[in-house]
């Protein structure tokens, strides 16, 4: 007779059958080897996403990039096949397709907003023979079969000029974006293909104004919102919300990390002519590199919807400082130097990243007593991993 104990650890034996630990070993590797790099633009191929408030967090670098093992292989299936497609294209004889612009030796971009909007297409082509002498934007997507099938279906119902609209917002964004900004070319053709390229089709789309327009100025109002839109919903739980990688910053107590862009002092200019997306420091009166964006310094104040477990009570400009009420009344202060044994308590923005109301409501003992010690970082729960670069230079790096 086998032990109620012996049965349980059969059972967690067959489990790990179902779990390949190498492919699981691969999956870690791939994100390991992932470059996170921040992007210091607001992308054209993401400007159809239906949530401005995520589009501006991305924008201001509120959290560190992140993509799952699932979602960089996704990214790496797009990235081959476009390559595949694109040498099937010049592959015909009448198609004259470049993915290089000649001008410059880079991928053909569109800029737009004093460079603070930005994308990269594919290539252009001539010789398609639907319409052999018009010059087209060229696109290329790997989607899903299910996604795939469904841009047939649309095609048949609403006809090939409409189906891209109705298919894929992010994606007819995109196309009208790169069309409107490419000076003489207001026609697109995206090809599109399943997972490994097994299966291709197609769908042409023409400029549509008035949709540019309201994508240039949706970018415009997000470049230029000096705090977050509105929430697409005020429950976190919502379709769009779930998977967000700004849930908790937008709906629970993640406080946003320490940078230019999430400081209150820093603003990006719009000035005609400038193509490098310049943003400006009003407490130095400093424009800001990207290296300086990216460390912050010890002048810096949270937007203050970036702390959204804290509600404001006052603004000292002469002291940089902003003083904060959480919901239970606990006072707190952010400010350029910790000071724990004062009352509120004053926490540098470097060490209020890593801590939220739970915290401020419950530990008060605990920080009168590490301020004895002058200690300078909090993590709590929150720690980095010890490999994680320090996110924040205590120099003024002006």
């Amino acid at each position: 007779m086998t032990s109620r104990g012996s049965t349980k650890l059969m059972a967690d034996d067959l489990s790990d059958l179902h779990v390949d630990k190498t492919l699981k070993a691969v999956d870690e590797a791939i994100v390991l080897g992932a470059n996170f790099e921040p992007r210091f633009y607001l992308g054209a191929s993401k400007i159809g996403h239906q949530c401005d408030r995520h589009l501006w967090y991305e924008f201001r670098h509120t959290a560190k990039n992140s993509i799952d093992a699932q979602g960089l292989r996704n990214i790496a299936d797009g990235n081959l096949g476009e390559d595949v497609m694109a040498d099937r294209l010049k592959a015909v004889e009448a198609i004259e397709l470049r993915t290089i612009d000649k001008d410059t030796g880079h991928q053909y971009a569109v800029i737009a907003l004093g460079g603070h909007f930005r994308g990269h297409l594919d290539g252009a082509l001539r010789g398609l023979h639907a319409a052999p002498k018009a010059t087209h934007i060229w696109e290329h997507k790997q989607v899903n079969e299910k996604k795939f099938r469904d841009l047939d279906r649309k095609k048949e119902k609403l006809g090939e000029k409409n189906a891209l609209e109705a298919w894929d917002e992010t994606y007819f964004a995109q196309a009208q974006v790169y069309m409107g900004l490419m000076k003489g070319c207001n026609r697109h053709y995206m090809t599109v293909a399943s997972p490994g390229g097994r299966q291709i089709t197609s769908v042409r789309t023409n400029l549509q104004k008035d949709a540019f327009n309201i994508y240039m100025d949706k970018a415009r109002h997000i470049v230029e919102a000096a705090e977050p839109p509105g929430r697409i919903s005020s429950k976190g739980d919502f379709y769009i919300c779930r998977w967000c990688q700004f849930n908790k910053h937008c709906h629970s107590t993640q406080t946003a990390e320490v940078n230019c862009r999430t400081c209150a002092h820093s603003t990006p200019t719009i000035e005609k002519g400038d193509v490098q997306g310049t943003w400006v420091c009003e407490f130095h009166d400093k424009k800001l590199s990207k290296t300086t964006q990216r460390k912050g310094c010890k002048k810096h104040l949270y937007i203050p919807d970036l702390i959204p477990w804290g509600q404001v009570k006052e603004m000292d400009q002469a002291n940089n400082t902003i003083t904060y009420r959480t919901n239970k009344g606990t006072e707190f202060v952010n400010a350029e130097e910790n000071a724990w044994d004062q009352k509120p308590k004053h926490f540098a923005s470097k060490d209020l990243q890593h801590i939220d109301d739970t915290n401020i409501d419950n530990d008060e003992l605990f920080f009168e007593e590490v301020a004895k010690f002058k200690a300078r970082i909090v993590e709590n729960k929150k720690a980095k991993r010890p490999t994680d670069p320090e996110p924040f230079d205590d120099s003024i790096p002006f």
